[in-house]
């Protein structure tokens, strides 16, 4: 793969699908542990290549604990090196603090800017989320199927407002009626684009570049970049 990807997720989230992860706990045995958001994070690396990826969050870290001036450098030096950066979608991924307090609306706000550097200009990066599964192995945290209208009407309310504010986005809004309904008709409504876990994992080259591809035709979206 020819991208650098930074992932943007909430390590110590455990409100995910059991990985079955097992790790060393001394004399050769071996003891399950509960999975964590970082898990997925190991999985996306052995499919993508742990030199394509710069990692956000480490765990335990809270924003509260550095200055706005740490935080940008911090950012910085990961996520401009990158072309794209990929939010992992969990159901715990929010906590009560304020969103300005919490790690993955800093990172998509950074990735969006472009960001003069002496010789060399950031440009803005392609977002892209991928939804995780929960507990119970479901998608109905955030995505809700309608097979009478064939749509999926997505909880964007589960989402940081940057990500809410990029979402179903589109500038030239097309719709179809059912039910009732406004059911978008646009090709890629959002700028934000989504994707489960498992069709990301099938085929992450092709959402890769749909993500990059949305990013390129930017005049069509009403991009959010700030932190309100």
């Amino acid at each position: 793969m020819g991208r650098k990807v930074f992932i943007s997720y909430k390590y110590a989230d455990t409100q995910v699908q059991d990985l079955g992860i097992y790790e060393d706990s001394g004399w050769g045995l071996k003891q399950k542990v509960p999975t964590k958001v970082r898990h997925y994070v190991d999985k996306l690396q052995e499919e993508i290549g742990k030199d394509n990826i710069n990692l956000g969050e480490k765990d335990g870290e809270s924003l509260a604990d550095f200055s706005d001036t740490t935080i940008e450098t911090e950012l910085k030096g990961k996520i401009r090196q990158c072309s794209i950066t990929i939010i992992l979608l969990s159901k715990g991924m929010k906590t009560d603090e304020p969103e300005k307090e919490q790690w993955i609306p800093w990172e998509v706000s950074y990735s969006l800017r472009t960001v003069p550097n002496d010789n060399y200009t950031k440009q803005m990066n392609a977002i892209l989320g991928i939804v995780l599964p929960d507990e119970t192995g479901s998608y109905d945290w955030y995505y809700k199927s309608d097979l009478d209208c064939n749509c999926t009407t997505h909880y964007t309310s589960k989402l940081f407002k940057i990500l809410r504010d990029n979402s179903f986005n589109i500038k030239d809004k097309q719709f179809r009626q059912c039910n009732g309904k406004d059911i978008y008709t646009n090709d890629e409504p959002s700028f934000f684009k989504t994707v489960k876990w498992d069709e990301f994992m099938r085929n992450h080259n092709y959402y890769i570049e749909k993500a990059i591809e949305i990013k390129n035709n930017k005049d069509a979206y009403d991009v959010h970049i700030n932190l309100d």
